[in-house]
């Protein structure tokens, strides 16, 4: 016992000779793995599926976590971003994930063995689920797949700062930023989480910009500012964007993601691209449209009912209750109150209906014009193909070097014309009732402007006069040769079981029976036509295939062809291409399907006119190739009848 006491105040004796200033902290190593990241996101998405497949490869993917689930509302994931910018979404099977993966942190995602799928447009990473499905990581395994870096970067270089409107899936999983932004009207005096609109174990509310666009903001009950009032102020919201369904959604981390301390504003003007992007059907909101007049009834090429409204946003057609040909003009900047008005489409065209120009709503009349003379909009410039694969519906645009097609050259404007660069074609749409109608259309090239539209999958220009006709007068390219065109013209005899018999085609019917493709004419114009009406054949397979043609020697090869059908039951028309049919074989031909546009949709009879197929590429055959077109039908199940005409194949 003696020495016991003799011992501790030996140790006290010692600790109290020790100057304060002489402890030091042990420093604390980063041991970083340096490893090489050698896939992108671009890269996984490519070689992933909807549904979830093993990852065999010893890849890695470097990301930033951009990510916290510190304040409850984010379960078990991890969104990240890589050196792109692109972001991706990792499910672990663990808590505080954000104690390991704050937001800034590098990370290395080892994939080997992990399973990758692509869901509501974007990556997934983790374990298998349900055969099918991107589960969590368990936790006794993350280590080795997800090794932290001892980097850490600073959260301002990877948040994106957009607008609203500038939502896509490019943004997925990653940290985006909105300004000026505030609740709706009628989320105010709610909480972020209330029980009664509770979908899926959160709730969804709405913010909405200064020109109405919106997007949900989404709030799990489980986080731990669920019962907080919403802000009512206006100012800057930050979260982790993601996807369901077609409904883009963002998800706070923290309350420390809002900041709305300015004076609200009220939103009254909604614009007209935010109105575009709505569900359709019955505008219950007290919102109205504002902009200029591009396209009115005065000069003929739109109908009496409608004009064309564009803003700063876009454009859309407006569809009044009665005539306002005489009332509307090109250059009106119109004010119209859109509540209890009705948002649709016709021929996949977006228009706003129900309106009377005369009306009033609450004491307001509904089409105020609030400036006669405006200008009109600046025509947005693109190219042909630009114009041809984008969304600029309703909005008024120039395309420059183009020409019309050497075949409407000298004719009437009217009806549906072609323009082209020499490798892609437009087509130009213009009522007979037009004023300009009756104007031939000029040789050279140069500059076309008109408001862009589309009838159903078709885009195309409506002209709003020819004024520009005088700028066509630049020298012309030389456009795709047919390298093979029929239109059944030169066939002499036409009718019921006068079968189509040209040189070189094949006419068979692949199922043994006697029908197959007729020659027909109507109104002076020849095509081949089938279908299993009234033949018996309870299956009845025919195919109608073309002459050799030969693609050597020729580069940016299109094939182009026009359908109509009638009493339509049923799809039953497909096309296809092949290299090795010799006319024997055409059950055991390789035979490649093409992606087309054919006619469809005439129930009761006749369409009133042929649907072009488009021009579909065939630059990545060569040799010689056959064009087969096949009937798969029966009686009477299937008896669509088809016709078919013009088929080109075109090439430089």
């Amino acid at each position: 016992m003696k020495n016991y006491w003799i011992l501790l105040i030996a140790i006290i004796s010692h600790i109290s000779c020790v100057q304060d200033d002489e402890f030091s902290i042990p420093e604390i190593t980063c041991d970083d793995p340096n490893l090489i990241g050698s896939k992108s996101v671009e890269d996984m998405m490519k070689v992933s599926a909807s549904t979830a497949s093993r990852y065999e490869e010893e890849d890695v993917i470097v990301g930033y976590v951009v990510s916290s689930d510190e304040g409850g509302n984010i379960y078990k994931n991890i969104s990240l971003v890589d050196d792109n910018g692109k972001g991706f979404n990792i499910s672990l099977d663990r808590y505080d994930n954000y104690t390991s993966y704050e937001p800034g942190r590098k990370v290395y995602v080892k994939l080997k063995d992990l399973y990758t799928q692509v869901d509501f447009g974007a990556l997934e990473i983790g374990d298998l689920y349900n055969n099918t499905q991107i589960g969590r990581i368990p936790e006794v395994i993350i280590g080795d797949h997800l090794l932290r870096s001892c980097d850490v970067v600073e959260e301002e270089t990877l948040v994106n700062k957009i607008s609203i409107s500038d939502i896509s899936d490019q943004y997925l999983h990653t940290l985006v930023e909105f300004e000026s932004v505030q609740f709706k009207d009628n989320e105010l005096g709610g909480n972020y989480y209330s029980s009664s609109k509770d979908l899926g174990g959160a709730t969804n509310r709405m913010i909405v910009d200064e020109l109405g666009y919106e997007v949900i903001v989404r709030t799990s009950s489980y986080s731990d500012f669920a019962n907080n009032p919403l802000p009512n102020g206006k100012g800057k919201l930050r979260g982790v964007l993601t996807r369901f369904n077609s409904d883009y959604q963002l998800f706070m981390r923290t309350e420390n993601d809002i900041l709305m301390d300015q004076q609200r504003t009220s939103i009254n003007r909604l614009g007209i691209d935010a109105l575009k992007s709505r569900s359709e059907g019955s505008i219950e909101d007290n919102y109205y449209i504002e902009g200029v007049v591009t396209l009115a009834p005065k000069g003929g090429n739109i109908t009496e009912r409608n004009i064309i409204l564009q803003d700063e946003t876009g454009g859309i057609v407006v569809r009044f209750d009665n005539s306002v040909k005489n009332k509307i003009e090109e250059g009106n900047k119109l004010k119209i109150l859109i509540k209890d008005s009705k948002l649709g489409s016709f021929a996949d065209v977006k228009q706003i209906s129900d309106l009377s120009f005369n009306g009033t709503l609450d004491g307001e009349n509904i089409v105020e014009i609030v400036e006669e003379n405006s200008a009109l909009p600046s025509p947005l410039k693109l190219t042909l193909s630009e114009l041809k694969n984008g969304n600029f519906q309703s909005v008024l645009v120039e395309v420059d070097d183009i020409q019309f097609k050497t075949e409407d050259v000298d004719q009437v404007i009217s009806g549906s014309r072609v323009v082209t660069d020499c490798s892609i074609k437009f087509t130009v749409y213009t009522r007979s009732l037009a004023s300009f109608g009756n104007q031939k259309i000029p040789n050279g090239s140069g500059k076309i402007v008109g408001v862009a539209s589309s009838y159903y999958n078709e885009n195309q220009i409506i002209l709003r006069d020819t004024d520009w006709f005088s700028n066509l007068s630049g020298s012309r390219c030389k456009e795709p040769e047919p390298l093979f065109y029929e239109n059944f013209e030169s066939i002499s005899n036409t009718g019921y079981d006068v079968y189509v018999n040209l040189t070189d085609w094949y006419n068979l019917n692949q199922t043994g029976g006697e029908e197959k493709w007729e020659a027909r004419e109507y109104s002076s114009n020849k095509y081949a036509q089938i279908s299993a009406y009234n033949t018996a054949e309870t299956t009845m397979v025919a195919w109608l295939i073309t002459p050799e043609i030969d693609l050597n020697g020729s580069n940016n090869e299109v094939l182009t062809f026009d359908t109509k059908d009638a009493y339509n039951n049923g799809d039953a028309l497909e096309v296809f291409i092949s290299n090795d049919f010799n006319g024997n074989n055409v059950g055991s031909a390789t035979w490649n399907k093409l992606d087309i546009q054919i006619a469809k949709g005439s129930n009761s009879g006749y369409a009133s006119s042929f649907t072009s197929s488009g021009e579909i590429d065939i630059s990545s055959y060569s040799g010689k190739i056959r064009i087969g077109f096949k009937y798969s039908g029966g009686d009477p199940s299937k008896t669509t009848t088809y016709q078919v005409d013009e088929i080109k194949v075109l090439g430089n």
